[in-house]
């Protein structure tokens, strides 16, 4: 488990399921310009409890870290994870979001943050990045917020809602 100030990140676990669907029902339009994947895959709370074993397995397989972001107090808010992994560098793409319902407070820089600091001082990993759709305002900021920098452009790498062609930005950060 990661704790910072007002949050707890914790690898997912079935009983998150419910919590998770339920913010998840309310925020499909919200997530599949960049989650696309997630938001078509996961119709039920079965689908859910698949995906979180899913994540569990390859945590134990040492091919991607995911976390739920929880508000400490209350419940799920989010989702922070690595993927992507080559531990010959070792490096690995950091994904995230938090639920629409919760944006606004800086809950994504915090968890984002935190996760970061703990891939680098308890995963060893030298250097992380992240791919934000060149829209994606709040993100950027956020990113640059954690320490990350723009490194280049993907011309047309993403095809949001599987329909347009996007450009992404490459955001980096390695240990120092």
């Amino acid at each position: 488990m990661i704790f910072t100030e007002r949050l707890i990140l914790k690898p997912y676990e079935v009983s998150d399921a419910a919590g998770f669907y339920r913010h998840l029902q309310h925020n499909r339009d919200y997530l599949v310009d960049y989650f696309a994947s997630l938001v078509q895959h996961l119709h039920s709370e079965e689908d859910v409890a698949a995906y979180f074993k899913k994540k569990a397995e390859q945590w134990q397989a040492r091919k991607g870290f995911a976390c739920g972001v929880f508000l400490k107090g209350t419940g799920i808010i989010g989702h922070v994870s690595v993927r992507d992994i080559d531990w010959r560098v070792p490096k690995g793409e950091l994904a995230y979001f938090i639920f629409k319902e919760f944006t606004g407070y800086q809950y994504g820089a915090e968890a984002l943050a935190g996760f970061r600091d703990w891939c680098f001082h308890e995963q060893a990993f030298h250097r992380l990045y992240m791919k934000i759709g060149v829209d994606n305002l709040a993100s950027v900021k956020t990113a640059e917020r954690c320490g990350f920098q723009f490194e280049g452009l993907l011309k047309s790498d993403y095809r949001k809602r599987n329909v347009e062609l996007v450009d992404l930005q490459i955001y980096g950060c390695v240990k120092v």
